[in-house]
């Protein structure tokens, strides 16, 4: 494994060599599932886009729960790789896998009992329930196969290698793509579900492989599970895993909502929601490398490097962000039109897309904000700024969409976007450890 030593050199430099690679992976991994949604949009029909969705928003509660162990087990590897032997290191990541396959296969038993009382809570229409059951129940039979792969990704990047998760997710991205090509249209819905469960038993194997001939020096023994190792992962996973699972709870209430208004305004929402889920990736590629950075140097002692890490990082953001924004204001219906023919759905994205990319910028800054809170473990306080805006915006979700319709989405964006990094700023401000400006090193 060749790690990328962020605790030296300059930092815009090692930010950029660990944050492009990391970028470019979350990318990858969002790029396919735009692309099975514009494959199954191109393919078939808007109910089988909104099966999909439908099956989506519901499942996407369950990997964000992946999410959150994933986070956490990077957020522990990266500020213990400096400290620990390697067959201590190796103990830990153990203790991670061994952690990561229960949850899995919890959440496997769990979303097949449950996958139909979801859908029906959310209100599924009738003339897409069959294929959005069984979208995703054939979808979790991969689940504990995509928990362990990218636990497996997370644990080599937080090690200072971001180069090979990155090869693994564009590898998996590339064939999940064929196999959508190729099942979609003899298997319908079942094709598309399929072609993600094989991608992702093919990566896991792939990762899990790299580990044990890198970081792993020896192999699995019951002796290493120890519960000071799994205290330690669970104090760091919960914060993230409930700040993970947020999101999707609010996009099951949003769907709930969508369920009344009919099913153009599911497809515009789920196809905006993908176009903005990908333009956002670098944001969190970028918070999510900063994270390891801070906690790495802070593991080292290396403190003064913290905020002109933040300071380049913060550019970069705000830079790529203005395109982004320019994109969806000039470009909104032609951006949805790659997903459907479809009139209704495209006007209902792309006003979508239009009026909440007003907002990025905030939420690109305080995502920056968060990863300073999640890089020195202020865990407890990272949960507040995560969660009580997501509070608000469902409350505003509530109380608009019944009055406004589905104007109401965005509207309610309008609040709890700029509360958010308002309430992110402060946090940091009073919680955190700023070195001030004449202790940081000008290292650029």
């Amino acid at each position: 494994m060749k790690e990328l030593d962020l605790i030296n050199g300059p930092v815009r430099k090692t930010i950029l060599q660990f944050s492009i690679p990391t970028i470019l992976g979350m990318a990858a991994t969002q790029l396919y599932t735009v692309a099975d949604t514009m494959i199954i949009g191109r393919f078939m029909d808007k109910y089988a886009l909104g099966a999909v969705s439908n099956a989506s928003t519901v499942l996407m509660a369950f990997l964000f729960i992946s999410g959150g162990i994933e986070l956490g087990c990077g957020l522990l590897t990266a500020s213990q790789r400096p400290k620990l032997e390697q067959n201590e290191l190796s103990s830990l990541i153990y203790n991670m896998l061994f952690l990561d396959l229960a949850v899995g296969l919890l959440i496997f038993g769990g979303g097949l009992w449950g996958m139909e009382r979801f859908l029906l809570l959310i209100n599924t229409p009738a003339e897409i329930m069959d294929a959005a059951m069984l979208y995703g129940r054939i979808y979790l039979l991969g689940l504990p196969f995509l928990m362990l792969y990218d636990l497996s990704r997370q644990i080599v990047i937080s090690c200072g290698e971001s180069r090979v998760p990155l090869l693994a997710v564009l590898a998996s991205s590339v064939l999940n793509i064929i196999l959508d090509l190729v099942l979609v249209g003899p298997l319908g819905v079942a094709g598309a579900a399929a072609a993600s469960v094989l991608a992702q038993v093919l990566g896991c194997v792939f990762m899990l492989t790299y580990l044990r001939r890198t970081v792993l020096i020896c192999g699995f023994r019951l002796h290493f599970l120890e519960k000071r190792c799994f205290c330690d992962i669970l104090r760091l996973s919960v914060p993230n895993t409930l700040q993970q699972i947020a999101p999707p709870v609010v996009a099951l209430v949003k769907q709930g909502l969508l369920g009344t208004l009919g099913v153009a305004e599911i497809d515009g929402f789920a196809c905006a929601g993908k176009l903005s889920a990908l333009m956002m990736m670098p944001v969190y590629g970028f918070a999510q490398s900063l994270v390891v950075f801070i906690a790495q140097n802070h593991s080292a002692g290396a403190v003064n490097r913290v905020q002109t890490s933040i300071r380049e990082t913060r550019n970069l953001i705000l830079a790529y962000m203005s395109v982004v924004v320019f994109s969806c204001l000039l470009l909104n219906q032609q951006l949805l039109s790659l997903f459907t023919d479809d009139m209704a759905v495209i006007r209902c994205g792309s006003m979508l897309l239009a009026f909440e990319s007003w907002t990025y910028m905030l939420t690109a800054m305080k995502h920056l904000q968060e990863a300073r809170l999640r890089g020195e473990m202020k865990m407890g306080i990272y949960m507040v700024s995560s969660l009580l805006p997501i509070g608000i915006n469902i409350a505003c979700c509530l109380m608009l969409v019944p009055r406004f319709g589905y104007s109401g989405f965005y509207l309610s964006t309008f609040v709890s976007a700029p509360f958010s990094l308002l309430l992110a700023m402060i946090l940091v401000r009073y919680f955190t450890k700023i070195p001030t400006a004449n202790t940081a090193i000008k290292s650029i």
